[in-house]
């Protein structure tokens, strides 16, 4: 993917959750907020991180940004080596859970093999969340050029023929709020 529409995808996600972060309250957990933007923080522009930048790019506190990375590294989540900090596989656990919650995705995907057998095109499934849509799965086809986009992988609805698909499905009103 090229580096603009990745740096432009990230930066439409950031503010994105930073435009629908709820205001602190009796039902909301600040801290654990926190550690999924320290989470978030980590993506294919910085797999590895300083304490420094992780505190840069969520807005914490180099403080704050420790106890959370160490408490992600006694979890098993975060590991780390000198001065940089990285995701371990087991972060996946936390996406896997909303996938395998939903059988229709292992229904869905003998059908899209043989979609992209016979078309010779890869074949994608997502889901719209909030202004974005995020791929849940995805069966790519072989050719000497391609997209990589994976699982997980997130584009403005707007943008995209499958986002434009989700939002038509949803009425004017919650496209205006959406958008």
């Amino acid at each position: 993917m090229p580096a603009a529409i990745d740096s432009r995808m990230a930066e439409s996600a950031n503010t994105l959750a930073i435009a629908e972060a709820p205001r602190p309250g009796d039902s909301y957990v600040q801290s654990f907020a926190r550690g999924l933007a320290v989470i978030r923080s980590f993506d294919a522009r910085a797999p590895q991180q300083t304490l420094s930048e992780v505190a840069q790019r969520t807005g914490l506190t180099r403080a704050g940004a420790r106890r959370i990375l160490l408490t992600l590294e006694g979890l098993g989540y975060v590991r780390n080596q000198g001065r940089q900090f990285w995701l371990t596989p087991k972060i996946l656990d936390l996406g896997f859970a909303y996938l395998s919650s939903l059988p229709l995705w292992n229904l869905a995907e003998p059908v899209m093999e043989r979609l992209v057998e016979e078309l010779k095109e890869s074949c994608s499934v997502a889901v719209l969340d909030g202004a974005d849509i995020v791929y849940v799965l995805r069966v790519p086809t072989h050719k000497i050029m391609s997209i990589n986009l994976g699982i997980g992988s997130r584009l403005p609805a707007a943008g995209t023929s499958m986002g434009r698909a989700l939002l038509a499905e949803l009425d004017a009103p919650a496209i205006d709020a959406l958008l």
